[in-house]
Protein backbone atom coordinates (compact mmCIF):
# COMPACT_ATOMS: atom_id res chain seq x y z
CA UNK A 1 0.00 0.00 0.00
CA UNK A 2 2.11 2.91 -1.31
CA UNK A 3 5.13 1.26 0.31
CA UNK A 4 3.50 1.48 3.73
CA UNK A 5 3.88 -1.65 5.84
CA UNK A 6 0.85 -3.12 7.62
CA UNK A 7 1.03 -5.81 10.30
CA UNK A 8 -1.85 -7.63 11.93
CA UNK A 9 -1.70 -7.10 15.70
CA UNK A 10 -4.00 -10.03 16.48
CA UNK A 11 -5.76 -12.75 14.50
CA UNK A 12 -8.28 -11.50 11.94
CA UNK A 13 -11.86 -12.21 13.01
CA UNK A 14 -14.38 -13.36 10.39
CA UNK A 15 -18.03 -13.99 11.21
CA UNK A 16 -20.70 -14.93 8.74
CA UNK A 17 -22.33 -17.75 6.87
CA UNK A 18 -21.94 -19.89 3.76
CA UNK A 19 -25.06 -20.77 1.77
CA UNK A 20 -25.04 -23.42 -0.99
CA UNK A 21 -27.35 -22.49 -3.88
CA UNK A 22 -27.07 -25.04 -6.65
CA UNK A 23 -23.30 -25.43 -6.20
CA UNK A 24 -22.76 -21.68 -5.91
CA UNK A 25 -21.43 -21.02 -2.41
CA UNK A 26 -22.38 -17.56 -1.17
CA UNK A 27 -20.04 -16.34 1.57
CA UNK A 28 -21.41 -13.35 3.45
CA UNK A 29 -20.06 -11.88 6.66
CA UNK A 30 -18.01 -9.32 8.51
CA UNK A 31 -14.22 -9.07 8.84
CA UNK A 32 -12.55 -7.34 11.80
CA UNK A 33 -8.85 -6.72 12.37
CA UNK A 34 -6.39 -4.44 14.11
CA UNK A 35 -3.38 -3.39 12.06
CA UNK A 36 -0.17 -1.72 13.12
CA UNK A 37 1.54 0.79 10.83
CA UNK A 38 3.36 4.13 10.86
CA UNK A 39 1.59 7.47 10.49
CA UNK A 40 2.02 8.96 7.01
CA UNK A 41 2.56 12.43 8.53
CA UNK A 42 4.65 11.99 11.72
CA UNK A 43 6.05 8.47 11.11
CA UNK A 44 5.08 7.35 14.63
CA UNK A 45 3.69 3.79 15.00
CA UNK A 46 -0.03 3.43 15.74
CA UNK A 47 -2.79 0.83 15.63
CA UNK A 48 -5.95 1.05 13.57
CA UNK A 49 -9.12 -1.05 13.94
CA UNK A 50 -10.61 -2.05 10.58
CA UNK A 51 -14.03 -3.56 9.88
CA UNK A 52 -15.13 -4.67 6.40
CA UNK A 53 -18.05 -6.48 4.81
CA UNK A 54 -17.31 -9.74 3.00
CA UNK A 55 -19.58 -10.96 0.23
CA UNK A 56 -18.24 -13.39 -2.37
CA UNK A 57 -19.55 -16.22 -4.52
CA UNK A 58 -17.49 -19.39 -4.99
CA UNK A 59 -17.94 -22.37 -7.27
CA UNK A 60 -16.03 -25.61 -7.72
CA UNK A 61 -13.57 -25.59 -10.59
CA UNK A 62 -15.33 -28.41 -12.45
CA UNK A 63 -18.84 -26.89 -12.29
CA UNK A 64 -18.39 -24.86 -15.49
CA UNK A 65 -19.88 -21.59 -14.18
CA UNK A 66 -16.74 -19.54 -14.87
CA UNK A 67 -16.66 -20.72 -18.49
CA UNK A 68 -19.77 -18.62 -19.10
CA UNK A 69 -17.67 -15.49 -18.53
CA UNK A 70 -18.86 -14.68 -15.02
CA UNK A 71 -15.85 -12.85 -13.53
CA UNK A 72 -17.57 -12.41 -10.15
CA UNK A 73 -17.23 -16.12 -9.32
CA UNK A 74 -14.17 -17.42 -7.51
CA UNK A 75 -13.27 -21.02 -8.21
CA UNK A 76 -11.97 -23.59 -5.74
CA UNK A 77 -11.16 -27.28 -5.91
CA UNK A 78 -11.59 -29.97 -3.32
CA UNK A 79 -13.74 -29.68 -0.23
CA UNK A 80 -12.24 -26.50 1.27
CA UNK A 81 -12.86 -22.88 0.26
CA UNK A 82 -9.88 -20.61 1.00
CA UNK A 83 -11.37 -17.20 1.82
CA UNK A 84 -8.09 -15.64 3.02
CA UNK A 85 -7.31 -13.68 -0.21
CA UNK A 86 -10.80 -12.17 -0.26
CA UNK A 87 -10.66 -11.35 3.46
CA UNK A 88 -7.40 -9.43 2.94
CA UNK A 89 -8.83 -7.61 -0.10
CA UNK A 90 -11.92 -6.62 1.90
CA UNK A 91 -9.77 -5.16 4.67
CA UNK A 92 -7.52 -3.28 2.24
CA UNK A 93 -10.55 -1.76 0.52
CA UNK A 94 -11.70 -0.28 3.85
CA UNK A 95 -8.39 1.41 4.70
CA UNK A 96 -8.17 5.18 4.22
CA UNK A 97 -5.92 6.47 1.42
CA UNK A 98 -3.55 8.07 3.95
CA UNK A 99 -3.02 6.28 7.22
CA UNK A 100 -2.59 8.90 9.93
CA UNK A 101 -2.46 8.47 13.71
CA UNK A 102 -5.13 11.13 14.27
CA UNK A 103 -7.04 13.67 12.17
CA UNK A 104 -5.19 16.54 13.85
CA UNK A 105 -1.67 15.10 13.41
CA UNK A 106 0.72 18.00 12.72
CA UNK A 107 3.40 15.80 11.12
CA UNK A 108 7.10 16.57 10.84
CA UNK A 109 8.80 19.93 10.28
CA UNK A 110 9.90 19.95 6.63
CA UNK A 111 13.17 21.68 7.56
CA UNK A 112 14.48 19.99 10.71
CA UNK A 113 12.29 16.86 10.97
CA UNK A 114 10.96 17.56 14.48
CA UNK A 115 7.72 15.77 15.31
CA UNK A 116 5.41 18.77 15.69
CA UNK A 117 2.97 16.71 17.80
CA UNK A 118 5.62 16.42 20.53
CA UNK A 119 7.31 19.84 20.45
CA UNK A 120 7.47 23.04 18.46
CA UNK A 121 10.67 23.83 16.55
CA UNK A 122 12.15 27.26 15.81
CA UNK A 123 12.19 26.87 12.04
CA UNK A 124 10.50 29.53 9.95
CA UNK A 125 8.05 27.73 7.73
CA UNK A 126 7.10 30.39 5.23
CA UNK A 127 5.00 28.69 2.60
CA UNK A 128 5.41 30.33 -0.80
CA UNK A 129 3.64 29.17 -3.92
CA UNK A 130 6.52 28.14 -6.24
CA UNK A 131 4.83 29.96 -9.11
CA UNK A 132 5.08 33.23 -7.17
CA UNK A 133 8.60 32.72 -5.78
CA UNK A 134 10.08 35.00 -8.45
CA UNK A 135 8.07 37.91 -7.03
CA UNK A 136 9.86 37.44 -3.67
CA UNK A 137 13.17 38.04 -5.45
CA UNK A 138 11.84 41.29 -6.95
CA UNK A 139 10.87 42.50 -3.49
CA UNK A 140 14.50 42.35 -2.25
Amino acid sequence: MNGQELNFVSPVEVTGEVVNRNNLFLVKGLVKATVSTNCAKCMEPFELKVQAPLEETYTQENEGFNQAGDDELITFHGDVIDIEPEVIKSLLMELPMRLVCSPDCRGLCPQCGTNLNLKQCNCQNEVIDPRLAILKKLQQ
